[in-house]
């Protein structure tokens, strides 16, 4: 691992700055989101409180099927942009780079999509 890993990208071009910054945004929201996330539903709740019925009651608020939908968007995105930060570094031909960057794409924008049809489209029995 470099020493200087933290530092600003030394790739040129603005996605891979946007990039950059959408990774450090994207850790503050996530910590934040899955800390309360943790403490809402594992501790006030309990763990023997998660079910089926409490998800389907959660889900008839806009404002908690937005934060899941966020708390999916953005865990996905940073870890895909972190995957592609891996892939650029360790894999050396261009064709495998191109291949292994693809997947990467098809499988994150299908569980986004899957994911938000869920969240969105839930309707409890």
């Amino acid at each position: 691992m470099q020493a200087d890993s933290l530092a600003r990208p030394r790739r040129t071009g603005n996605l891979e700055q946007m990039a950059w910054l959408f990774t450090r945004i994207s850790a503050v929201v996530l910590l934040v989101m899955a800390l309360f996330h943790l403490l809402y539903m594992h501790i006030a709740m309990g763990i023997d409180a998660v079910s089926f019925q409490l998800i389907a009651y959660r889900w008839q608020f806009l404002g908690w099927r937005l934060f899941d939908l966020v708390l999916l968007i953005f865990g996905w995105l940073h870890g895909a942009n972190g995957m592609r930060i891996v892939i650029d570094d360790y894999v050396h031909s261009p064709a495998g780079r191109m291949v292994a960057r693809t997947l990467l794409l098809i499988v994150t924008v299908t569980v986004i999509v899957l994911g938000a049809f869920v969240v969105l489209t839930f309707r409890s029995p």
